[in-house]
């Protein structure tokens, strides 16, 4: 009776390959996306969403009892650190294009009702050649490449995601804007993403330069704000003091004689 406890306690039916496939899914997703977790473990091995959680528990709860648990944890924050690091950029190109067409729509858009805004990829379509690259003072954009040729990444980027290569290598080669640009067309996959890791790098910088320039002007706002208030406590404080010299705050009325029409005259 107790070995068909434990059994049932256990997991008699899971292999050892589905063990790698759990493993796998928990480096692709991380620790704290069960749902995608069990999706790729369910198209996998079959198994049932509930055991695949009563799994995923059992696993969190006694991983340290594994003999390789160090490497098996050291994979798994490996992947969640990529995650972070791709979402990290992911933010610095939206950052990016959504501040491009604050520039370039918003008079357009402001302040008018009943006007139907169209998808942010529809307006990079018709403006993404505009878009400035701030390369820094020490100008690394680089012989190679051109501005447009660049702000055609970043937007593709938004587009397709950042690792899709492939895809923006697509893109260029059927853009009319560069059908004569026979160097930007005939650039691999590999030479392509490590362009966009070099954008990405111009593009944190600038969003970086940007957010010290608005906490500095915060910071030159904050103390006009604080001596106004304080100007503002002082005034009050001041109009509810004594009058000098009389002991006695200033305009007190006797409430018998305001009420008293023989003492009034």
């Amino acid at each position: 009776q107790e070995k068909e406890r434990l059994q049932a306690e256990g997991f008699p039916d899971w292999s050892r390959k589905d063990f790698k496939s759990f493993c796998s899914s928990l480096e692709r997703h991380g620790r704290y996306h069960f749902k995608n977790v069990a999706r790729d473990v369910i198209a996998e091995t079959g198994k049932d969403e509930n055991e695949i959680k009563r799994y995923f528990v059992t696993f969190w709860t006694n991983y340290r009892r594994l003999a390789d648990w160090k490497k098996i944890l050291e994979k798994i924050e490996k992947g969640e650190k990529k995650r972070q690091r791709l979402q990290q950029i992911r933010d610095a190109i939206q950052d990016k294009v959504e501040r491009h067409l604050e520039d370039t729509f918003g008079e357009m858009f402001r302040n008018k009702k009943n006007v139907v805004v169209p998808p942010a990829l529809e307006l990079l379509k018709h403006s993404w050649i505009k878009m400035k690259i701030n390369y820094g003072s020490s100008g690394a954009r680089g012989r190679a490449y051109q501005e447009e040729e660049d702000a055609f990444l970043v937007c593709m980027m938004y587009k397709h995601g950042f690792g899709a290569a492939e895809r923006i290598r697509t893109e260029i080669r059927y853009a009319w804007q560069f059908r004569f640009d026979w160097f930007f067309k005939s650039r691999s996959a590999q030479e392509i993403q490590r362009r966009c890791d070099s954008v990405v790098k111009f593009v944190e910088r600038e969003n970086e330069e940007i957010r010290k320039q608005e906490e500095k002007a915060m910071a030159k706002l904050a103390p006009v704000t604080s001596n106004n208030t304080a100007s503002g406590a002082e005034k009050v404080a001041a109009a509810a003091a004594p009058t000098a010299g009389s002991g006695k705050p200033a305009q007190q009325q006797n409430p018998k004689s305001a009420t008293d029409p023989q003492k009034a005259q």
